[in-house]
């Protein structure tokens, strides 16, 4: 192989780290090393984009940013002969949510701890702030974790700055942890799929300059960073040793680009270099309008202009930090392209109320174990270069790819992704995974206590690579899930004639005596009288009442049967008989005579079994009302069946279809209210429950008695 070959060789990435800030106007790359805890630059380049292909930090043109990548991906390689195939990559804070948690751990029969326990239990504190944001989160919208910061560590209640290598009772960690929407880290991802990129870190552009301009010993003091891009302006805030907030503002150095088109009628690209060329202390700036006119304009002049925009951009940002912060920080660091706009350090310090000396823009100069290896880096280049250490420091998150029915989602990877977690995350609410019975209906007939069961559900059918697996089923990188939701089952309904069987008992109206009486079944609910067709409602309170029977008939009208002959036609009628609509009813003395109503002698002690369904004495009815139609389902007299009920021998109704125990509720007088009691049911000696069928000749029992066990 010739010098010259071998000079060219392209050599795998390695160690190298290679992080990139995808910004609203520039995609800037480095590529360096870590060795000893210092990060050593080995090559940078910044290439802008060509069209508004980014909003407020977001990907908005996959294609063309991608495109961007390419050419700073490209750049690198060919000055270094290298291959770059991983990459660390940051956020912008659009849409940022941040929660603070905290979460107690038993180490009481651990050993010492190690770094990867002390790692597990991070993560497992950040699930669990994933999962009070998610039961927040009303729409659809996934949001994944793109950073965190530990605020204290705590062993047995006391504060220790390192857990790994202790012992003791228990841990406490309490951190604050920042989320995306999952369009903002997608579109990122996204542009590094076609490059042909690994994503290996993804961290908050905040964290990232937080690391290299604000580390860990000198958090002690309440400082507030404040990345100012194109887009948006990222905040991060550290006191007492730790990071202890994030925030954002969509305000950033656009709004002055902007504010230079409208004024000048100057194309965006135009409006940036009059801006740097104002921030580059620059006396005059030669520009050309969108007409095709030349200018020459004075920096002062330009710098004058836009005084109110950097005087609005300055406010924005301070709002935020002082509710972030709680007040003003101490000390404040700019970074980022729009930290160099004219001016804005001495507002920040005017609007905060701190001295302009605490106000600094944090350039190379402020990098903090980092060698720049000769290069002399602006602010603008703060941000990447704290995504290459934030990556090296473990700071950073990786994602693991799982597919779920066709759809690619990112899920953190934790290592122990369970089915269920992933559906979760992809956006399937509880009843589409575990699905639900329908509610239940309970209510009260006749002061009994009554529940239709809801619906079964259908549970879900899950695959994991084609293979059937259950919710709680392990899934790691490249995994595929298949799932057939689960159907819900559905929630009891009934109405009034669906429980009482209107259908065996006649309607309409008989006649007796010359009057006419309406007959049938009737139905209250909470007091008001309702029609069959009424819907019962939860914990309703269902009364029935009417005249069904003969029996029914008499006590309405205060009359007996001793002495008396009771027909319906030629046929002789008893207490039992139940009534059909058109009946015409004649009382027969013992000579055979008919008699009126008014000599049918007062009823004799007896006792009148109530037809099934609950049905109890009616008031009267007006005497005059006119005949209903007769049910369709009128029941002919052909005799009903004898059973014995605690010892007493009663004799139940026709009708069409079996007998229940519960028919026979209404021949016997109980109080199940008693306290401390229970109703004992029994069929023939055994053990029944009220829907237990009863046929002819029976013994059956029910009845109170104290609870047993008491």
């Amino acid at each position: 192989m010739s010098t010259k070959d071998a000079a060219t060789e392209i050599k795998p990435q390695g160690d190298l780290v290679f992080a990139l800030d995808i910004g609203t106007r520039t995609v800037v790359g480095v590529i360096g090393e870590y060795i000893d805890d210092k990060f050593y630059l080995q090559d940078y380049v910044s290439i802008p984009h060509t069209k508004r292909a980014m909003v407020d930090g977001q990907v908005e043109d996959i294609k063309q940013v991608a495109k961007i990548v390419s050419q700073v991906k490209a750049k690198l390689e060919e000055n270094n002969h290298v291959e770059l195939t991983k990459v660390s990559i940051a956020a912008a804070g659009r849409a940022l949510k941040t929660k603070q948690i905290t979460m107690e751990f038993d180490i009481s029969d651990r050993e010492a701890l190690t770094e990867d326990m002390v790692k597990s239990m991070e993560i497992e504190t950040i699930q669990k702030a994933q999962a009070e944001l998610d039961a927040t989160n009303t729409g659809r919208t996934i949001f994944y974790c793109v950073g965190h910061s530990i605020i204290s560590y705590k062993l047995d209640d006391y504060k220790i700055l390192s857990l790994e290598g202790h012992k003791g009772d228990k841990v406490s960690i309490e951190l604050v942890a920042a989320f995306l929407p999952n369009i903002v880290v997608e579109g990122l991802y996204s542009v590094m799929d076609l490059n042909g990129l690994e994503v290996t870190s993804l961290t908050l552009e905040p964290i990232a300059a937080m690391n290299v301009i604000v580390p860990p010993e000198i958090r002690l003091i309440n400082i507030a960073l404040i990345d100012i891009g194109a887009g948006t302006s990222d905040i991060a805030i550290a006191k007492n040793g730790s990071v202890v907030a994030y925030a954002m503002a969509t305000t950033a150095g656009d709004e002055i680009t902007e504010e230079i088109i409208r004024t000048y009628l100057v194309d965006f690209n135009t409006a940036e270099m009059i801006k740097q060329s104002v921030s580059n202390g620059e006396k005059q700036v030669e520009y050309r309008d969108i007409l095709g006119n030349a200018h020459t304009a004075a920096a002062e002049d330009i710098s004058n202009m836009l005084t109110p925009a950097v005087d609005t951009l300055a406010e924005t940002i301070c709002e935020a930090i002082k509710e972030a912060n709680g007040g003003s920080p101490s000390a404040v660091f700019l970074v980022g392209g729009g930290s160099l706009i004219e001016g804005l350090t001495s507002l920040v310090a005017e609007k905060l109320g701190i001295d302009e000396t605490r106000v600094a823009i944090g350039g190379g100069d402020f990098l903090k174990n980092v060698d720049e290896c000769g290069a002399k880096l602006g602010a603008e280049y703060v941000t990447p270069i704290g995504i290459a250490v934030t990556s090296m420091l473990n700071q950073g998150y990786d994602f693991s790819v799982i597919t779920v029915n066709d759809s690619k989602v990112r899920v953190f990877d934790t290592k122990q992704l369970s089915v269920y977690e992933a559906l979760t995350i992809a956006g399937y609410k509880s009843h589409e995974i575990m699905g639900r019975s329908g509610r239940s209906l309970s209510y009260t007939l006749n002061g009994v206590r009554k529940t239709i069961k809801g619906g079964s559900m259908t549970p879900a059918e899950v695959f994991v690579n084609e293979r059937p697996a259950s919710i709680m089923t392990k899934v790691t990188q490249g995994d595929r899930i298949r799932i057939n939701p689960a159907m819900s089952g559905q929630n009891a309904t009934a109405k009034l004639s669906d429980v009482l069987g209107y259908e065996r008992f006649n309607d309409g109206s008989v006649t007796f005596g010359g009057e006419t009486y309406a007959i049938g079944l009737k139905a209250t609910v909470n007091g008001e009288q309702k029609e069959p067709d009424y819907q019962i409602q939860p914990l309703d309170s269902i009364e029935t009442s009417g005249v069904v029977t003969f029996g029914d008939l008499l006590r309405v009208m205060d009359a007996g049967l001793e002495g008396v002959e009771y027909r319906v036609g030629d046929n002789v009628i008893d207490e039992n008989y139940v009534l059909s609509g058109g009946d015409v009813i004649n009382a027969y003395d013992s000579y055979g005579n008919i008699i009126g109503t008014a000599d049918v002698p007062e009823p004799a002690p007896m006792k009148i079994n109530a037809p099934a369904a609950s049905v109890t004495p009616a008031e009267p009815t007006d005497d005059k009302k006119p005949a209903e139609p007769v049910s369709p389902n009128a029941i002919p007299f052909n005799g009903g069946i004898n059973v014995e009920i605690n010892g007493e021998r009663v004799t139940l109704p026709p009708r069409n279809g079996d007998y229940i125990l519960l028919d026979l509720l209404n021949s016997i007088n109980i109080d199940p209210a008693v306290p401390n009691s229970e109703i004992v049911l029994e069929i023939n000696g055994s053990p029944a429950n009220f829907s237990s069928y009863i046929s002819d000749g029976d013994r059956a029992v029910i009845k109170v008695q104290e609870r047993t066990g008491s």
